[in-house]
């Protein structure tokens, strides 16, 4: 397996990684240091990462988490920081042109295509880290086909 790209302490890391499935959606991702012998294990669990087993320092667990994010959440289109907090993104696709957004799976958002006009109209929560041009950012996204639509039957 490809090892996973690290960026901690303005340096990157290839750090050598496995991946043991678990029941119910769960995986656990082995993290090795670089002589192989220690490991750490990340857990992803409905929809939360943590560190399950091991002890690193806060930031280079907060990094792996981050890398392992970027690698495997394959719905969440982007992960950033605002005011020092962690904020992931996830799309989710619904019927009819419509989208929800959720950042750290709370519903913040959601985008529909009107068909009739022809064009993409946004509804954004308030109190909300994402801006107008995250919004359109997404469609963006959307119309790009980088972010999948859910056809009609």
């Amino acid at each position: 397996m490809k090892p996973l790209e690290v960026h901690c302490r303005n340096r990157v890391l290839y750090v050598r990684m496995t991946i043991d499935d678990k029941s119910m959606g769960m995986r656990d991702y082995y993290l090795y240091d670089k002589n192989g012998k220690s490991f750490y294990i990340f857990r992803r669990s409905q929809g939360e990462w943590e560190l399950a087993y091991g002890v690193l320092a806060h930031d280079i667990k907060e990094a792996c988490i981050d890398a392992l994010i970027r690698r495997f959440d394959q719905d969440s289109p982007e992960l950033f920081y605002s005011n020092g907090k962690r904020n992931v993104v996830r799309i989710s696709v619904k019927k009819g042109g419509i989208w929800h957004i959720y950042v750290n799976n709370v519903y913040v958002a959601s985008i529909q295509y009107d068909l009739f006009a022809k064009k993409f109209e946004y509804h954004l929560d308030d109190n909300t880290p994402l801006t107008k041009d995250h919004i359109e950012k997404y469609i963006g996204m959307i119309e790009r086909g980088e972010i999948q639509w859910k056809k009609e039957r």
